[in-house]
């Protein structure tokens, strides 16, 4: 016997054996990184994908410091930035006369830059990843239903095969796109709107001069000086090559995309790549490079094109009870600024930590609604933030070029207002609870001979780690933790070591540079890179408790 919960969805009464804790339902770049995580955080998960095969699309291109950072905690940083090429800025034209060029340079303290990868080269990494945890997606298989009810979710499955299975598990996550079965089944509101412009896609070899690692923007202007042709290029790993975009030009009809084969009447969503009359090919690609480039190009070695639409929408909320969404599935926009892939690699970051740690027993299931009070806040900002850019260009930035570079790079992403930010300590202007714990480079022990970065300690530890910062090694106060939680002393002074817990010395400075102590101070850094709390040493045991008691 069944009924309906709050939310419409139709929930059984009987229960099943949980056959896993999480069943992720998309096995995209977001997809991927979810079970990952989840891996690492010692969570059973299945990964299932409808589709036979990763796509040989490159859909989203452009990596963000912010994500490799994530990577590199899970020990993914260096196979990405082996693959990647660097993204050193961009040049804008008008009319082949150049109007401006963006330099995308970090601060020294950053430790990576803007790079760019193909989706399906970050989707080969992360995935092969997971072949050696022991987990490979379930390619050709097919979310049909779920069902929640107080103790889990029951899922129908269909594999290549047409068999169909029922499965029990302890949480659902939709990664599976504009056109996610998850949000549809959970009845989430999609609101937002639809632009009418259809673009053109390909992937292709120019062989002009222009200086190699920048993308472009190269707009062609009326008689009127308003814009009415714009093409961008993305580099892409390979000589010469790019991603191109440009506006489906009005003398060929015939390449206008149709409905997704996902559309499902007046409330489809028109986003994504389409399915087109014909598909673009290279003389198509080349007739408007011709009339919008700066300056003379051949194009070849086309390896794939197609025609997209741009939609910008977003959920009212991030999950119901036991099933959540992530990436495309709550949220899409423009792709200006790389944002998309990004923020969704982030929302899967965000949300994997918290079930593994519900999944464990080692906090309550209320933990799981900080995912909607953090991370939709941030999909609000970057959905709003690409529509004004999209429509009014760099002019909708109102903030200084240093605060918009690091925007765009995902490190001013953070979370004070968020349930889990236990009482600041300190100024404003310091590194606090929520905020993103920074990088920095210079720490040493007696025994290694070369300095190490904050992100060299953090790597390959999936749960929380505490940091105690002291000059005298008698302030290092021996915590009173949960269990799993790492301790590590960032030390101001070489001198008496105390063998409580790993030292690492600052001698570099850069720690109390960027972390501002105030004298012997404490901070705890979540799994996913942010800091849990700030606090005095002789505080320690009641600022951990705040915090797990936080947690749930």
């Amino acid at each position: 016997m069944g009924g309906r919960n709050r939310s419409g969805v139709t929930c059984w009464e009987t229960p099943v054996t949980h056959t896993t804790d999480v069943l992720i339902v998309g096995a995209g770049p977001v997809g991927l990184s979810a079970a990952a995580e989840l891996l690492r955080h010692g969570a059973d998960c299945r990964l299932v994908d409808r589709l036979p095969a990763r796509l040989p699309y490159a859909k989203a291109v452009g990596i963000q410091p912010r994500t490799i950072e994530l990577w590199d905690r899970m020990g993914l940083a260096r196979a990405v930035v082996e693959q990647a090429v660097p993204l050193r800025g961009q040049l804008s034209y008008a009319d082949g006369e150049e109007t401006g060029r963006v330099e995308l340079t970090l601060p020294p303290e950053v430790p990576y830059g803007f790079a760019a990868l193909p989706q399906y080269e970050v989707e080969r990494i992360i995935e092969e990843y997971l072949n050696g945890l022991g987990t490979a997606v379930e390619r050709g298989t097919e979310l049909l239903s779920f069902a929640q009810d107080a103790d889990g979710v029951t899922a129908r499955l269909r594999s290549a095969s047409g068999a169909e299975e029922e499965l029990r598990v302890r949480y659902l996550v939709g990664c599976d796109g504009a056109h996610s079965t998850v949000r549809k089944g959970l009845g989430l509101d999609f609101a937002g709107g639809a632009f009418t412009e259809e673009y053109l896609l390909g992937d292709v070899v120019a062989d002009w001069d222009l200086p190699a690692g920048y993308a472009i923007r190269s707009e062609h202007r009326d008689a009127d000086g308003a814009t009415d042709g714009l093409l961008v290029c993305i580099p892409l790993p390979g000589p010469g090559r790019y991603r191109m975009s440009m506006r489906v030009p009005p003398e060929h009809p015939e390449l206008s995309g149709l409905p997704s084969e996902n559309a499902d009447g007046a409330d489809a969503v028109a986003h994504g790549l389409l399915g087109g009359r014909r598909l673009p090919e290279l003389p198509d690609l080349q007739a408007v490079v011709d009339r919008l480039a700066p300056r003379p190009v051949t194009l070849s070695q086309l390896r794939w094109s197609s025609v997209f639409r741009i939609s910008h929408r977003i959920v009212d909320r991030y999950g119901e009870g036991r099933v959540f969404v992530a990436g495309d599935a709550a949220h899409i926009h423009p792709p200006v600024g790389a944002q998309g892939m990004n923020t969704g690699i982030q929302d899967a970051c965000n949300l994997a930590w918290k079930l593994a740690l519900v999944v464990r027993g080692e906090a309550g299931p209320a933990l799981l609604t900080s995912y909607d009070a953090e991370r939709r806040p941030v999909g609000e900002e970057v959905v709003g933030r690409t529509v004004r850019r999209t429509l009014h260009g760099t002019a909708a930035d109102a903030d200084d070029p240093r605060t918009v570079l690091l925007r765009e790079a995902e490190l001013l992403v953070g979370y004070r207002d968020g349930p889990l930010a236990t009482a600041p300590y300190g100024s404003a202007d310091v590194p606090q609870p929520g905020d993103r714990a920074p990088d920095c480079a210079g720490l040493t022990t007696p025994v290694a001979a070369y300095p190490l970065r904050l992100l060299d300690i953090l790597r390959d530890r999936p749960d929380h780690v505490v940091l105690l910062y002291a000059a005298d090694p008698t302030d290092v106060i021996k915590a009173v933790l949960a269990p799993g939680w790492d301790v590590l002393a960032i030390r101001t002074e070489d001198g008496t070591h105390v063998p409580l817990v790993p030292e690492y010395l600052d001698t570099a400075g850069e720690f109390a540079r960027l972390y501002r102590p105030d004298g012997p101070t404490g901070f705890v850094v979540r799994p996913d890179g942010h800091l849990g709390a700030r606090f005095p040493l002789t505080d320690t045991e009641t600022a951990l408790a705040d915090y797990r008691e936080a947690l749930g």
